[in-house]
This record gives C-alpha cells, structure tokens and sequence, in this order.
C-alpha cells in the first residue's frame, strides 16, 4: 500500500484503512488501538474499573518476573505485530520472557508474546473472548488469559497451547488457584479481582513467591542468601 500523503484524523470507534508502518505513526499515544485487515482503529476510553484492575494484574506481573529475572511486562499501548492475518494487537497486557527479548523493536513488538491477557469491556467481549482467542491460537501465543473487567462480571479464562497447537483451559486447583505454564510457579486466585477494592498487588506476590522475594530483596541488600 502507497504511504499515505496525510494520515486521518483520530476518530475513536471509526476503522480507516492504513498500512502497518502508517498505523504505528497514527496510533494515539494514550489509550488502545489496533490495526486489522489493513484496517486501525482507536478505542473509547476504558473504565476505571478496567484500568484498576490492569494495574493490580501489571504490578503483580511485573513483581513475579522482576523477583525471577525472568523478562518484561508491556501494556495497553504497546503493539504486537502479527504477521498471519495480519494485525497490529494491543493487548491489556503481555509478557515477553528473556529469550525473546530480540524481538522487541523501537516502535513494536515483533511475533507472538509468551503470555497475552485482555480484560473484558461491555463493547470487546465477542472479540476478546473469540476473534483475539482464535488469532492468538493461530499465532502460537503460549498462554492467553480473559478477565472481567465488568461489573459483576464472573469470566476467567486461562489458555494454554497444547502440543497439537490447540487452546485447552487450565483448570484450577483443589484451591481454585490457576498456575500458568509458561511462568513457572506463578499462580493466580480469581476471587482476587472481586475484591473492592482490589487487594495489594505486593502482598499477593508475598503468597505466590515469598521465597523469591525474599532473595530478591537479600540480593538488593547485598545480604548473602540463606
């Protein structure tokens, strides 16, 4: 597609056709777009309660992969280029472990991220729960979680590819805990996000890994390991 001579403007809501370099140029710098099909496109703003809940999921993440020297959390605005459709994501939040650290460019990140999380809106559950789903799978993204970012809202998903490259859910445990498989002893309590408010994202990290970061901090400290 020949670059365009003059971007349009931003009109959230409103599909305009675009290629993937023009589309990196013209997403707005806050809030969420993506580009499909050829296609951008700029969402509404999301709730406070969307943005509550992304930034307790954010910091735990963060912590979890902080206190194991394990990669990176990016969110919202930052792109994930998908070449098989193709399409330009912006997840809630994704994680890219240290090996795929090449990957990320100046601009975006580059192929399936190791672990993707979306978190439902009233307008996004057909395509986060399905269209997103589908895609992911197709692209080979390891893991994919689905959260409710509704009110009273009760959807918790968690994907996992399997060997045959086909989503299967993990169940939980005997404790309704989910443990991802991508990130080693990482667990998550869904009864978390029904809190209000929302617990400490630092004291949940404490009972998911209170060894790995009490070494961290040891480390930190410049205290010897016990």
């Amino acid at each position: 597609m020949a670059q365009q001579a003059i971007l349009p403007s931003v009109v959230r809501g409103k599909w305009f056709p675009m290629s993937f370099e023009e589309f990196v140029e013209w997403a707005p710098d806050e809030g969420q777009a993506e580009w499909v099909d050829g296609e951008g496109i700029s969402y509404v703003s999301n709730s406070p309660r969307h943005e509550q809940i992304l930034q307790f999921l954010n910091l735990l993440f963060q912590g979890f992969l902080r206190v194991h020297g394990l990669g990176e959390v990016f969110t919202s605005t930052a792109i994930m280029h998908l070449r098989s459709r193709p399409s330009g994501r912006m997840p809630d939040l994704f994680v890219v472990l240290n090996e795929n650290s090449n990957r990320i460019e100046r601009r975006w990140y580059e192929g399936p991220a190791d672990l993707a999380l979306e978190i439902l809106s009233e307008s996004g559950v057909e395509r986060d729960r399905y269209e997103k789903k589908r895609e992911y799978e197709a692209e080979h993204v390891p893991e994919y979680l689905i959260v409710d970012g509704r009110e009273d809202g009760r959807v918790f998903e968690w994907n996992w590819l399997d060997p045959d490259g086909v989503y299967q859910e993990i169940p939980p445990d005997a404790a309704g805990r989910y443990h991802s498989r991508v990130l080693a002893g990482f667990w998550f309590d869904p009864t978390w996000l029904t809190q209000d408010p929302l617990p400490d994202p630092n004291q949940c990290l404490l009972v998911i890994a209170p060894a790995a970061v009490e070494q961290y901090f040891r480390r930190l400290l410049g205290d010897p390991p016990k």
